[in-house]
């Protein structure tokens, strides 16, 4: 602003009544201009609309019949992200096992972009993986099964927040351990802070299988034992499927008048894709006589 007059000009911003033009900061928004002199407005500028925009601004002097305007127009783009890949197709997969895939977020937009990402069906409750359940073979979930009072998380993007730089990139991980016999055909949303949420959706997709896995032989016979020696043998557990699979053998409860104990120095595991694990089982009579004992 410049006073060309030979008094002083005392000058106030008026607002805006335009919903852009509150986008708009000055400062300073009033003051006294010495005759002669002049004042450096400051214009900051955060867009919360997209589109094209041409507007107003006044600044009003007493006594003066016009006021001082400034008439400021532009256009407001989107952010300019790309996801390098329409879609995430996980295949068959099995329950209980981590699998991940990887895409990357492209900032083409001349400013940092700072990004969340989200899968609004996902739950939030702990997810069960095998791996976990392999370490501990007396979890009762092994004989009760799994609780899912709250729907778990399946999926963990890494990372699932951050700022991408002008022209930069990050590549990003998806894990699905999933705790469910389903189909799965689902988005992860990009939301964009000060711009939207769910600017981008990448599908995501799957099957979760369980395969049947079989024992081979269903009859384990030790023959003749001595009282409290321990003594081996090994069945097989065979999995014709086209995924892996998880067993475990679950602890045995024992009390003062079982009369065979059982364990096995291999009691959890993996068996591949059309394969075959060896599992050995030990047993220690406690009494003496003839017993059948079932092996879960």
């Amino acid at each position: 602003l410049i006073n060309k007059s030979l008094i002083d000009a005392p000058f106030t911003f008026v607002p805006p009544t335009a919903h852009v033009a509150n986008c708009f900061e000055f400062e300073p928004r009033k003051g006294i201009i010495a005759p002669g002199e002049r004042q450096t407005i400051q214009i900051s500028f955060k867009a919360t609309l997209l589109g094209m925009f041409d507007e107003e601004f006044q600044f009003s002097v007493p006594g003066s019949p016009m006021p001082a305007a400034l008439r400021i127009k532009g256009c407001i783009d989107g952010p300019n992200l790309h996801l390098d890949v329409k879609e995430i197709n996980f295949g068959d997969i099995a329950f209980g096992l981590p699998y991940t895939k990887n895409f990357r977020l492209t900032n083409a937009s001349p400013a940092s972009l700072t990004f969340k990402l989200r899968i609004p069906d996902d739950g939030s409750g702990p997810v069960v993986s095998c791996y976990d359940k392999m370490r501990n073979n007396t979890d009762p979930s092994w004989r009760k099964g799994i609780d899912f009072s709250v729907k778990p998380k399946e999926f963990t993007m890494t990372p699932s927040q951050g700022t991408i730089l002008p022209q930069g990139h990050q590549d990003i991980e998806v894990t699905l351990c999933s705790n469910t016999v389903m189909e799965y055909y689902q988005y992860i949303l990009v939301d964009v802070e000060g711009i939207g949420e769910g600017v981008l959706a990448l599908t995501v997709m799957g099957r979760c299988i369980v395969p049947k896995l079989t024992a081979y032989p269903y009859i384990l016979c030790y023959d003749e034992c001595h009282l409290k020696e321990p003594y081996e043998r090994k069945f097989l557990v065979v999995n014709n499927s086209h995924i892996p699979g998880c067993y475990g053998l679950i602890a045995q409860k024992r009390e003062e008048d079982t009369p065979v104990f059982y364990s096995s120095s291999k009691p959890c595991g993996i068996v591949q894709p059309f394969s075959v694990a060896e599992i050995p089982v030990t047993i220690e009579a406690q009494k003496l006589g003839k017993y059948d004992t079932s092996v879960l």
